[in-house]
């Protein structure tokens, strides 16, 4: 019995090509669906990545109010904008706008050891947490490279498991070598 063919499509209703030749697939190489193990360990080290970056920029934020609360304190104490700013390791611009922002203090009577051990400890805990705040980012771009080399996930569900836009992470991972 001949094959049956759908004459509007062309398409075989009994497995054979349209010109009446078998095509064989069996050789087809289909692409490996991602373990969903690996999916979930995955999903889970990326919930926690973007839980303590959260962590992170809140106590980068808290510590930042009080850095400059104490910097526009000192400048109020009557230290200058360069010892400020050599303390701190911001610009001189910055210590000086910073010290504009807070125009409600008054003078404390703290000496200047006080103010510039307490300028140098906060700045030191402030480079410490931006310092961490690096490495879990690191981290994080790590893990994506590994979800988009083996496929794990795609761009779009790396963005909903980052926090991040779809295009933040095409931006991140170019060049990245991804299997076709």
């Amino acid at each position: 019995m001949p094959a049956q063919t759908s004459s509007a499509r062309g398409v075989s209703l009994q497995g054979r090509a349209a010109t009446g030749r078998y095509a064989y697939r069996a050789k087809a190489t289909r692409p490996q669906a991602p373990d969903h193990a690996e999916r979930a360990k995955l999903a889970q080290a990326l919930g926690i990545h973007r839980q303590v970056l959260s962590h992170a920029t809140a106590a980068i934020r808290t510590l930042t109010a009080a850095r400059n609360e104490l910097m526009a304190q000192a400048i109020e104490d009557g230290l200058t904008i360069a010892t400020v700013s050599a303390v701190t390791g911001e610009n001189m611009k910055s210590v000086r706008t910073i010290a504009l922002a807070y125009d409600d203090l008054h003078p404390s009577g703290l000496p200047r050891s006080t103010q510039v051990a307490a300028l140098k400890q906060k700045s030191g805990e402030l480079r410490t947490a931006e310092r961490h705040r690096d490495q879990i980012t690191e981290r994080r771009g790590a893990l994506m490279v590994i979800a988009l080399r083996n496929q794990v996930c795609d761009d779009l569900e790396l963005a909903s498991l980052t926090g991040l836009t779809p295009d933040h992470i095409r931006r991140a991972t170019r060049g990245i070598a991804r299997p076709a």
